[in-house]
């Protein structure tokens, strides 16, 4: 699962992947950052090809099919699985010709932790939520395999939003959780981002945990489970 991460500087995404600078829209889709602590249903920055061109714009983060009725969530769409994405009714559509690159500086995520207390001369063991920071050793900015829809409200205009693909969890998310987003390398990008390109066998190859050693976590605060705290507090990590 994925439920929370970081995007800080537009910028530092476009001086780490220039081929994003030619994206029609860049300064409108980075405007609201740094967000620490982004959320579902949250607008947020996101690259795709629409109407035959690469831009990055705001989408919100819970997908909607374009065929809902009244414009209103009603499935758990924030993430979709790697494992069966090219066969869900609701992500297939979207898995086949419109996929996106959500950028983001490190996610989120809560370790289950066993802890035991005495009381009264006896020991209790109680179950506590770590908040973990997880991002790129040298804190490079990255990528999420996304999907998206456009849907249309009936005065015609648009709302377009994403999900985020999540797969099993590499050696380090494995201790911390048993599933993690998929971030997508460099070398990937113009193939996931083609709309025209269909081969689903070849592009569930590209849904895979991303490399440990290239990633780094650590506990942080509380302070960021609360999806209405915002600010660097949310990354500093305990005890630091």
């Amino acid at each position: 699962m994925c439920g929370r991460y970081a995007i800080i500087d537009g910028k530092k995404v476009l001086v780490a992947y220039t081929a994003f600078n030619k994206a029609k829209g860049t300064a409108q889709a980075f405007q609201e950052l740094p967000r620490y602590n982004a959320a579902p249903m949250q607008r947020l920055p996101v690259f795709a090809i629409r109407h035959d061109e690469l831009v990055a714009e705001q989408m919100q983060w819970w997908l909607l099919p374009h065929w809902s009725k009244d414009g209103k969530p009603s499935f758990s769409a924030f993430n979709a699985k790697a494992e069966t994405v090219d066969q869900s009714k609701l992500f297939s559509p979207y898995f086949k010709g419109s996929r996106c690159l959500v950028p983001a500086d490190a996610f989120y995520e809560w370790k289950r932790v066993t802890t035991t207390h005495e009381l009264h001369g006896k020991s209790k063991k109680t179950e506590e939520k770590h908040p973990m920071c997880i991002r790129m050793n040298d804190e490079a900015p990255f990528m999420f395999a996304g999907l998206f829809s456009v849907w249309k409200d009936p005065q015609g205009n648009e709302h377009p939003t994403f999900t985020i693909i999540t797969t099993e969890p590499n050696e380090l998310m494995a201790t911390i959780h048993r599933r993690m987003p998929v971030i997508l390398p460099e070398q990937h990008f113009e193939q996931w981002l083609d709309r025209s390109y269909k081969d689903a066998e070849k592009l569930k190859k590209l849904l895979v945990p991303y490399p440990p050693k290239k990633m780094k976590a650590y506990r942080v605060s509380a302070f960021v489970s609360n999806s209405r705290n915002e600010g660097k507090e949310c990354m500093k990590e305990v005890g630091a």
